[in-house]
């Protein structure tokens, strides 16, 4: 039923009017003028509900997935100049107009603390249209196995942050006012200014000092076999296993070649001893074998055409 007003609310009945006040939640008891002087009054008071707030859209930064690459000193030269009162503004007014904490400011000092402490452990660099896109991981303050991965953008001409987004609670985009942040500004602007890339070097970049000699050799090379050992060494350590008919024989090699040769082309497998050999040479084995009844190539490709029918009769 549809709600009137004024005198409206007269010709209707009781029932009806408790049913209209139920809908609104308001109190149903009472006479019947009291039923519509309640009516009246949540019609002028427009059923004492606030208006609806409508919140603005999310702003869509449209952060780059690709094209990013390592922060390096040569970027130095290409980047716009950084200063700390760029952002310390941009903490400031983003506080203000985010409606956030006051106290986040204390986020810019603690920023601070952990730049000095190199918790910034990587940084990449995006250049796109006029923005520049910085994205990276800087370590937890208090965990040491914790990190968060953070979204800055900056302005390619002036250097005034934009946007900022870090994955800890205080810092969600798209205007994150952070310590991890902080820090990542901070270590920007000393960068820029001076030139100290203060970013964490990965475990590949370190020199790895296990690799390096506790002390250089400067003689003449020394056989394997007189290298200072703190092993035991037997008389019949370095002793040939073979048959005294068999040591220092000039033919051996030749044998063990052969050897290998009949079986892989025997078994159609492949060891990985052949490959210390080198490969034959067809056209000097052509011409070497004058002797033949038919050269040589045509007996090839006789015994391999031969080869291919046997293998075919075998599979059918």
């Amino acid at each position: 039923m549809a709600s009137g007003g004024g005198g409206d609310y007269i010709t209707w009945s009781v029932p009806a009017l408790k049913k209209e006040l139920s809908l609104r939640g308001a109190v149903t008891r009472g006479r019947k003028t009291d039923l519509i002087e309640r009516l009246n009054a949540y019609d002028r008071n427009k059923n004492f509900q606030e208006e609806p707030v409508i919140l603005p859209e999310p702003l869509d930064v449209g952060w780059p997935v690709s094209g990013f690459r390592q922060l390096l000193a040569e970027h130095k030269m290409v980047l716009p100049k950084i200063t700390k009162e760029q952002i310390d503004a941009y903490f400031v007014y983003r506080l203000a107009g985010d409606k956030q904490c006051a106290a986040d400011i204390k986020a810019l000092t603690k920023g601070q603390l952990m730049y000095d402490s190199n918790r910034v452990q990587a940084c990449s660099i995006n250049f796109k249209d006029t923005n520049i896109f910085l994205s990276g991981i800087v370590g937890a303050a208090m965990k040491q196995k914790v990190s968060y991965n953070y979204k800055i953008r900056l302005d390619k001409k002036t250097g005034d942050p934009l946007n900022s987004h870090c994955e800890c609670p205080a810092g969600r985009g798209p205007h994150g006012t952070c310590k991890h942040l902080a820090a990542v500004f901070l270590m920007m602007e000393d960068f820029v200014n001076n030139g100290a890339l203060k970013v964490e070097k990965t475990c590949t970049e370190n020199l790895q000092m296990f690799n390096k000699p506790k002390s250089t050799y400067h003689g003449s090379p020394v056989k394997a076999e007189l290298l200072p050992t703190k092993r035991k060494l037997c008389d019949e350590f370095l002793n040939d296993p073979r048959p005294l008919k068999y040591r220092n024989d000039n033919t051996f090699n030749y044998r063990v070649r052969n050897l290998m040769l009949n079986y892989c082309s025997q078994t159609s497998k492949d060891l990985s001893i052949r490959y210390l050999y080198s490969k034959a040479d067809i056209q000097a084995a052509a011409i070497e074998h004058n002797y033949s009844t038919i050269p040589f190539t045509e007996h090839w490709v006789d015994h391999a055409v031969e080869s291919n029918a046997m293998v075919s009769q075998a599979i059918l």
